[in-house]
């Protein structure tokens, strides 16, 4: 379920400074925002220019609502602020630091959360010869891999990542999640490249306090990541990955995506390896690592009218099956909700198999309105979840409203959550 978060206290800075200068010394596919990843080398010209002018974005956003529950609980006042800064400067020819940063305070938050917490998405420099050729990273980066809207079983970064929760929207949740503090090379050419990235272990597990840098919660382990990203055609891009993570069995992945017509590209991703069950870690069974599969495939269709919709299938060998989540269901619905608190954590599909269906629509009827909308459907319990946003932009300010639903029957993956249905009203100002 969906976790209502995040109300600034008063005098946010020092706090967000601490946090960038205790980071510093430690220092894709198709999502990462870094110039590294985009799969053309830069022309040598650009890499010679003069160093821009900084890259700045500053927003605030405040929301208000209600939350209604089930189990007979009363209907909660809900409310969130939010600070969101992003930096990226040249500090010479061929170096950038970038710095990402945002703070949340909310009510309600479930038992034993902390309503405000801070969160160090970014903090890296980054070099780059004048020939493009090549990309070093060093600090706080966040990697993202894998074409797929609502699940990415090849974005082997995102355990642990997300440390507070505002939206279901999963491509907003792709961006707000923390990074990893790691050493990245990358190797880049005309149609491709290769990416290594050694992220060391540097906390034991995950933190709870409002401004830790938390790093526990991504680099609790010594990991290493390996890509090979190609291009074959111009419709067609592809990933390769290797994953290894210590106490772990190595992870293999690869992706694709393809241009079909003008208006229709289709996308598949895939990993293998051996992995425990994730309801058994929830209940607390004997660990059972098998190897497992994970999918995911989906079509994207574009009209032109700027309508966008999107159908994926989604697989998760580790989820249970049918059979294991009624069995399962017969511990009550605080099992399986510690189930999905851990699956949530993981960023993985709490279902065997499920079904994602996401709209968007640009200047719905008016300029500058717009429509985003998203249906989630467990296949195995047919429990859904419905999340639709419309939000009007202006040059300084946006304004939106929110509604999300759950329904099911009783301790089906749906049904189980405490909240049945939110309403929020959302203001954004833009500095």
């Amino acid at each position: 379920m969906t976790n209502l978060r995040t109300t600034a206290r008063r005098s946010i800075w020092r706090p967000v400074c601490l946090a960038v200068l205790s980071a510093w010394p430690v220092a894709a596919w198709c999502a990462d925002d870094d110039d590294a990843l985009s799969l053309q080398a830069a022309p040598a010209a650009e890499a010679q220019a003069p160093a821009a002018a900084p890259e700045t974005r500053l927003y605030g956003e405040a929301a208000v609502g209600r939350v209604w529950q089930r189990y007979g609980q009363p209907t909660l006042t809900s409310h969130r602020l939010s600070i969101d800064l992003r930096h990226r400067q040249k500090l010479a020819p061929g170096w950038q630091w970038a710095f990402s940063d945002r703070l949340d305070s909310a009510r309600p938050v479930g038992e034993g959360e902390t309503s405000t917490l801070n969160s160090l998405r970014e903090a890296y420099v980054s070099w780059q010869p004048a020939d493009g050729s090549s990309v070093v990273d060093l600090g706080r980066v966040n990697v993202r891999n894998g074409p797929g809207y609502g699940y990415n079983p090849t974005d082997y970064l995102r355990d642990g990542a997300l440390r507070t929760v505002t939206t279901t929207d999963p491509i907003a949740l792709r961006d707000n999640r923390l990074g990893t503090v790691m050493l990245r090379a990358q190797r880049l050419w005309t149609d491709g490249g290769v990416s290594l990235s050694l992220a060391p272990k540097l906390a034991d597990g995950p933190s709870k306090g409002s401004f830790n840098l938390d790093l526990g919660a991504t680099n609790a382990r010594n990991k290493l990541l390996a890509t090979w990203s190609l291009r074959p055609s111009d419709r067609i891009n592809g990933q390769v990955l290797a994953f290894a993570e210590q106490g772990r069995s190595t992870q293999l992945g690869a992706s694709a995506t393809a241009l079909l017509t003008d208006a229709a590209v289709a996308h598949v991703e895939a990993s293998r390896g051996r992995a425990d069950d994730l309801l058994g870690q929830a209940l607390g069974q004997p660990a059972t690592p098998q190897t497992r599969n994970k999918l995911v495939t989906g079509l994207t269709l574009t009209t032109s009218t700027r309508l966008a919709l999107t159908a994926e299938y989604a697989y998760n060998g580790a989820a249970p099956d049918r059979a294991t989540w009624q069995a399962a269901g017969a511990a009550g619905p605080q099992a399986l909700g510690r189930y999905l608190q851990i699956a949530q954590l993981r960023q993985d599909n709490a279902t065997r198999q499920a079904w994602l269906f996401y709209a968007s629509q640009k200047s719905l009827g008016l300029k500058n309105l717009d429509l985003t909308a998203l249906l989630r459907i467990n296949a195995d319990d047919h429990s859904r979840l419905a999340w639709v946003e419309l939000r009007h932009h202006w040059d300084h300010a946006d304004l939106a409203l929110q509604w999300q639903s759950t329904r099911g029957s009783a301790l089906t993956e749906y049904g189980v959550q405490p909240y049945r249905q939110t309403l929020q009203l959302l203001g954004t100002w833009f500095f």
